[in-house]
């Protein structure tokens, strides 16, 4: 929105820069708001890998000890051995396998905030430079207006002086 500071009062102007300024502390709560999205999104990935590696881990270890007890089938045959090692192997594989989605799901999200952050930030910085144009403005409106004040004031001041010396023959300020 280009302006020229010459077609504004000061105070047309202070709000002005005060309605910018409003609105980049806005932008900058919400790109605090979305640093915090992301920060969270990003422990939620790592507590999802966390869950996933923790998941794995007690699979091999049961698979181990599932095959440790196949081995010395001494106390339960072998086919009971073999049914509860698909049953258990599959529940683990289950866990893992809503793992792996959880940890997807959490990338995901973690994208979703990470780019939520972005475009919080690229709007905190186009509303900045607003803001620091309407400063601009305010400090260029006031100089016109001083600037028209001190000519105002000194055209006073020559008129009075040439009132006051009036032109020949005249009494000093009475007009003819």
């Amino acid at each position: 929105m280009d302006i020229t500071s010459d077609r504004l009062n000061p105070l047309h102007a202070s709000k002005l820069r005060l309605v910018k300024e409003m609105r980049e502390r806005s932008a900058l709560r919400e790109v605090s708001n979305m640093e915090a999205k992301r920060r969270i999104a990003v422990q939620a990935v790592e507590i999802a890998r966390e869950h996933l590696a923790n998941a794995e881990e007690r699979r091999a270890r049961v698979e181990a000890e599932l095959y440790g007890e196949m081995l010395a089938a001494d106390a339960i045959s072998v086919s009971e051995l073999e049914r509860r090692h698909h049953l258990i192997i599959g529940r683990l594989t289950d866990e893992i396998a809503a793992a792996q989605r959880s940890l997807e799901e959490a990338r995901a999200a973690h994208r979703q905030a990470e780019a939520a952050a972005v475009e919080a930030r690229t709007l905190w910085t186009k509303r900045s430079a607003a803001s620091q144009k309407w400063h601009e403005i305010e400090r260029d409106v006031r100089r016109i207006t001083d600037a028209h004040f001190e000519a105002v004031v000194e055209i006073e001041a020559d008129d009075e002086v040439l009132l006051r010396r009036g032109r020949p023959g005249q009494m000093g300020g009475e007009p003819t």
